[in-house]
């Protein structure tokens, strides 16, 4: 091994954790200590989830995974409190349903082989990317670099946010019977905002987290909208949503809302800036690394929850946790006397 590698000891095999370093639950500081080390009981001590003993199959010398549609992300999260001892009957199910599968594949035809235990291998988080399609076009369409969400969208807000104006607040002697002031415009754009947030709340809870049950077909429509987010949780790529799909679920949404609202253009300005503060945070809780005592650090823990601990409860919405507490799917992550650092 290299300088640059981190081995360590599992049951006698060896490891090297150098590409989870950042992306581990814990932080890297928990980390440190064990490089060149065993990390049996400490993996035992500090409770682990079956899953997390089936991804450490990942990282054996010599079994690296290639990287399908991009780099692996740069930091990580959080596992927020204990989990049930490791069951080695579990983790050789988790192994063998994996096996099932070609990973250098394309995912989304080989679907079906693990269909009957799908909801238990989609929550089993692995260390690696994944190409849903053969077809070149209809992959790029499956991720984006996060960079490229504000650049297509920023410049759209604007040009909404400033045509709107015109045409219901600075619009002069054309101003008809439906025009606004200045505060009546930035009000109805608040109200676009909140509006969003019940959206994203609703739309993450029933929609994207719906259970398919062993239906082929629902499975695909399942992993495609978000499953494949929970199965490679790790991917730099697949955290945001590409602009072109993004677009065309934004158009199906306000033509939906049309006659349920007024002012349906402003409000659908309001919850675009809403859409695209939320894709922001998701990025940076996946990948950033906030100081302990920040809004995005606790952010961080509790999305890190809902990934690896509660996947049906906690961290449907990033604005806040209102609507965990009105829908009671809130959950309380585990205090620690010590900062974590990624």
């Amino acid at each position: 091994m290299g300088s640059d590698d981190f081995p360590v000891a599992f049951d006698g095999r060896r490891y090297d954790l150098r590409r989870f370093l950042k992306d581990h639950p814990g932080g890297v500081n928990t980390l440190e200590r064990y490089k060149g080390k065993s990390i049996t009981q400490a993996m035992k001590i500090f409770g682990h989830s079956n899953s997390a003993y089936h991804m450490l199959g990942d990282f054996k010398v010599g079994e690296e995974n290639g990287v399908l549609t991009g780099d692996i992300s740069g930091n990580g999260r959080i596992i927020t409190k204990e989990e049930e001892n490791r069951d080695e009957k579990e983790i050789a199910h988790l192994e063998e349903l994996e096996s099932r599968l070609d990973w250098s594949m394309p995912i989304f035809c080989q679907l079906g082989a693990i269909a009957s235990d799908y909801d238990k291998w989609v929550h089993s988080a692995v260390f690696r990317n994944c190409r849903l399609f053969a077809n070149p076009i209809m992959e790029s369409m499956t991720y984006t670099q996060w960079y490229l969400v504000p650049t297509f969208w920023v410049p759209i807000i604007i040009y909404l946010m400033v045509t709107v104006y015109s045409q219901y607040v600075n619009c002069g002697d054309s101003c008809g019977p439906d025009s606004l002031t200045s505060l009546q415009y930035i009000q109805q754009l608040i109200s676009g905002v909140l509006l969003w947030t019940i959206l994203e709340y609703s739309l993450h809870r029933w929609v994207f987290h719906f259970n398919p049950g062993s239906n082929l077909n629902l499975i695909r429509v399942h992993f495609l909208i978000h499953g494949i987010h929970h199965k490679v949780p790790f991917d730099g790529l697949r955290q945001v949503f590409p602009p072109i799909p993004a677009a065309l679920l934004a158009a199906l949404l306000y033509f939906m809302l049309y006659p349920l609202v007024s002012y349906p253009i402003i409000k659908l300005i309001g919850g675009l800036i809403g859409y695209l503060i939320y894709d922001m945070i998701h990025y940076y809780v996946h990948h950033g690394s906030p100081k302990d005592g920040t809004y995005l650090y606790a952010m961080k823990r509790y999305h890190s929850n809902h990934h690896f601990v509660n996947h049906d409860k906690g961290k449907y919405q990033f604005f806040s946790k209102i609507w965990d507490h009105v829908f009671k799917t809130f959950v309380q992550v585990k205090k620690l006397s010590f900062s974590l650092r990624w």
